[in-house]
């Protein structure tokens, strides 16, 4: 007799069975990728922090600011004949 329960969960495993296999290899390749990828040691990336410190400014500078009073712009009048 045909059982189109049994046979949906049959070609369901199979699709199942076909995804985890493909998300298996993807991770063993980002893994593969990953040991490839220069690794930085903690002193470098400290001087790194360090020098970006340097560079960033904090904040409140920026907010604390005032911004300057502009100057109104000359007007000039044309002369009607």
């Amino acid at each position: 007799m045909f059982d189109p329960l049994s046979l949906w969960m049959q070609s369901s495993l199979i699709w199942i069975r076909l995804f985890k296999q493909q998300q298996d290899f993807y991770l063993q390749f980002l893994g593969k990728v990953a040991e490839t990828i220069p690794h930085e040691d903690a002193a470098d990336l400290a001087r790194e922090a360090e020098a970006m410190k340097d560079m960033l400014k904090p904040a409140e500078t920026h907010a604390s600011r005032k911004p300057a009073a502009r100057k109104a712009a000359p007007t000039t009048e044309l002369a009607s004949a």
